[in-house]
């Protein structure tokens, strides 16, 4: 991590208080980035880093999630996340947008951008599956059964992580951990995000909604991203895509799984930076 650190805002939303990283210079054009399930807006830190000269940019902790607020009703749809995230756009006037979103972020930033296209100028959506299939289903049935909700060290969660994705560098895992568990007065570490969501992923059986339907709406020039070793979104799904989304492309990033942003860093951001021209 660099010596630079993005300002820690707020904005409430749908009577709720979101938090947001800015990284400043508004001068530039906006990026927000959105972060996947039980994850936060600090998974961004490094990649705000290698685009901030360039970009202005904005990294949201989605409801649940890192230090926003809980959904009162446990309210976590597709459509709970585009309730928020529309009306954030609008309040901190992000025009001519770069909208990048990974996993369950990736779908909401998708969702947004078929819904107000006229917002986004390009998009990026990273490990976004799109509908549902067992091996994806599976895939975050392990996750969520191997991710610990309760442990006596942020260490022995880095190492649980670590075994979800080896790719995943000591560093980088134990910053990702340490903005995504607190301890509690009795010494243990338990995470920030509203478990209620794992219980509701679980009493689902692992299903998503479908956003094929959607796709045919999105107009901007648009690049899909999935690890190569990745469960969750399948090569035959990540071409199926840019065949129904108009202006779409894919690529596939190597050593990395369903997190690429941080298993494969200079990877992924040659394939963002190629992307965007830059």
């Amino acid at each position: 991590m660099g010596a630079v650190k993005p300002q820690d805002k707020y904005l409430d939303i749908n009577r709720l208080r979101l938090h947001y990283l800015d990284w400043g210079d508004y001068d530039h054009q906006p990026m927000l980035l959105l972060h996947g399930f039980l994850s936060h807006a600090h998974a961004w830190d490094d990649f705000a880093l290698s685009f901030r000269s360039r970009f202005h940019v904005i990294a949201l902790d989605q409801r649940g999630h890192g230090e926003s607020e809980w959904s009162r009703e446990a309210a976590y749809t597709l459509d709970d996340h585009f309730v928020d995230i529309a009306p954030f756009v609008e309040a901190l006037n992000l025009r001519r947008l770069i909208l990048i979103g990974h996993s369950m972020g990736g779908r909401n930033a998708l969702f947004y951008t078929a819904c107000i296209s006229q917002n986004v100028e390009r998009l990026v959506l990273v490990e976004a599956r799109p509908g549902n299939s067992p091996l994806a289903s599976e895939a975050l049935k392990h996750l969520i059964e191997n991710l610990p909700l309760q442990a006596n060290s942020l260490d022995e969660v880095v190492r649980a992580v670590q075994a979800i994705y080896p790719y995943l560098s000591w560093e980088i895992c134990h910053q990702m951990v340490g903005y995504g568990f607190k301890q509690t007065a009795d010494g243990k570490f338990v995470p920030r995000d509203d478990i209620r969501m794992i219980q509701q992923s679980q009493r689902s059986g692992y299903v998503i909604e479908d956003l094929w339907p959607f796709m045919k709406n999105i107009s901007c020039p648009t690049l899909v991203v999935r690890g190569k070793e990745s469960p969750f979104l399948s090569r035959e799904d990540a071409e199926r895509m840019c065949k129904v989304i108009p202006k779409a492309e894919w690529k596939e990033i190597p050593q990395a799984t369903h997190i690429p942003v941080q298993e494969n860093p200079i990877a992924f951001n040659r394939v963002v930076s190629h992307f965007l021209n830059l």
